[in-house]
């Protein structure tokens, strides 16, 4: 082997070697990367009716941009100030209950020894939304960034796959970009079902303890939906302010809250889930559990919101890899078509 050759081989392995420092150091801008792929998937779905009226691309983005933000401002601005008291009466009560259990452990050895273990600091909702609030606040910038890398991305993908392109060798290209393509397609399917699923259990939850009688029943079904995009853990986490409300209205109410959030538990895993992975995307729960364990430890807790979609992308990309199982499991010739023609659309 001549030293060229040597040379060029340990600089392949120290590349290689570096790749994983790399990604570790880049974690966050990796995160806002991410984002920014699953808006750019948004944006081009609700783009796509606009592109059937002729309008350029670019075009159809940008109004898809302003309908997305424009909803969301008008949606604030009708139900803002009832949503913002009623979270912060969810909040304060939740408290009182945190501290009133707080107390009766006190009474009680185990319940000393528990206490001794915990923060008291953790068991307060308030100190959560603050440390929410906070780190909101120091990421504006972030998603200002990715806000912009998404609707680029989506109003120009062909530009960006042009320029992947040229850094691949030439019999990776095609590969990558079918794979690229299906990934893409099952964010596209996931994004919807999950905005159906969301949507639903938001207004059952509202709906459920408006009927039990426990105050503030749109926070309680704005954070219902909102939590669901955290799959299997999302709704434990959903189910603790309202149940820490209902311990003050007694017992019963109690008990009532907890049956209605199983109830709704179980429609969403026996009716909603099999319909909407039967029309749409299904993937294996064990992935998404392992993903949601992956990604909190390499991101943190703020990336958690993400291991639904990074799984959906993994789950994807590993579907190329054996296009026999994937023909056989997504059904019908027809099926492959429109998956294959809505994929060709985004790119």
């Amino acid at each position: 082997m001549d030293s060229g050759e040597f040379t060029k081989r340990v600089a392949i392995a120290v590349t290689i070697a570096t790749v994983p420092f790399l990604l570790w150091y880049l974690r966050s801008v990796l995160l806002v990367a991410l984002g920014a792929t699953l808006l750019s998937v948004v944006l081009d779905l609700l783009s796509r009716p606009l592109r059937w009226c002729r309008i350029p691309r670019a075009g159809s983005v940008g109004l898809a941009v302003l309908l997305l933000f424009g909803s969301l401002g008008a949606t604030a601005y009708m139900f803002g100030t009832t949503l913002s008291s009623e979270m912060e009466d969810v909040l304060k009560r939740a408290d009182i209950a945190a501290k009133t259990i707080a107390d009766a452990l006190q009474n009680s050895a185990w319940g000393v020894s528990l206490l001794q273990h915990v923060d008291a600091s953790q068991l307060s909702l308030t100190s959560w939304a603050g440390n929410i609030a906070s780190v909101s606040s120091s990421v504006f910038a972030s998603l200002v960034v990715m806000i912009a890398m998404g609707a680029y991305m989506a109003a120009q993908p062909g530009v960006y796959r042009k320029e992947v392109r040229k850094l691949l060798p030439r019999r990776w290209a095609s590969p990558l970009e079918a794979a690229a393509k299906h990934v893409v397609h099952s964010l596209q399917l996931w994004s919807i079902g999950q905005a159906i699923q969301m949507v639903l259990v938001g207004v059952l939850t509202t709906a459920a303890v408006w009927l039990i009688g426990l105050p503030s029943p749109l926070a309680l079904g704005v954070i219902a939906a909102l939590a669901e995009f955290i799959p299997y853990v999302g709704p434990f986490i959903a189910a603790v302010p309202a149940l820490l409300v209902a311990t003050a209205q007694g017992w019963s109410t109690l008990l009532w809250t907890l049956l209605a959030y199983i109830a709704i538990q179980q429609i969403e895993g026996n009716v909603l889930l099999p319909i909407i992975q039967r029309r749409l995307i299904a993937v294996p729960p064990a992935m998404i559990l392992f993903s949601i364990l992956a990604v909190s430890s390499f991101f943190g807790m703020a990336g958690v919101i993400f291991a639904a979609p990074i799984s959906v992308m993994i789950y994807a990309a590993l579907e190329t890899m054996a296009p026999k199982e994937r023909t056989a499991h997504a059904g019908s010739g027809q099926t492959q078509a429109t998956s294959r023609h809505q994929a060709r659309d985004h790119f």
